[in-house]
């Protein structure tokens, strides 16, 4: 698992070390709490009686708050993972639509589809939906007919041929 560092401000470092120092202090203090009575010798032993069971058992309840604590950030981890997957998925590019699903999508009809289908400016007005509900062009089609004859091909076209200057097969050019 990847540790991301990123830079915090010098106050937020402070304070994130004052409490960890805090948080350490507060621990040693209930753990030396709990078992200087199994330490403290009497009469050249150490005691063990009642008060050995009862620091076990304030050890015991460490434990637990300390196994409930793991499991928390465990689960808190975990989510975030499967949230950042999710997250990455949801960045990745859009899947391409076929001209069937794009109709559908927008609710449009076949004459407003080839519409769009042309080139051109044209200006989209959507309605309260988000549907195309006109659309309207800013040029004006040639129909076929309205087009002029194509070019016909020249009788006796010029062709200027121009020799390379390394062509040992070229002919003197004579005017």
């Amino acid at each position: 698992m990847k540790i991301i560092r990123t830079r915090q401000r010098p106050f937020l470092v402070v304070i994130d070390v004052i409490l960890t120092v805090l948080a350490w202090v507060g621990l040693l203090y209930l753990l030396i709490r709990g078992l200087w009575p199994l330490i403290e010798t009497h009469a050249g032993a150490p005691r063990i009686d009642n008060s050995a069971f009862d620091a076990l058992g304030t050890l015991q309840i460490y434990m637990w708050i300390a196994l409930v604590n793991a499991v928390v950030l465990i689960s808190w981890a975990r989510y975030q993972q499967r949230k950042s997957r999710s997250f990455a998925q949801r960045r990745l590019p859009s899947p391409v639509i076929d001209d069937e699903g794009l109709s559908k999508s927008f609710k449009l009809c076949d004459d407003r589809f080839q519409k769009l289908r042309t080139p051109g400016v044209m200006t989209i007005h959507n309605d309260q939906d988000g549907d195309i509900s006109h659309v309207v062009t800013h040029f004006w089609p040639v129909k076929q007919a309205e087009l002029p004859a194509p070019l016909a091909p020249l009788e006796h076209p010029r062709v200027i041929f121009l020799h390379a200057e390394d062509d040992d097969n070229r002919e003197p050019l004579t005017r």
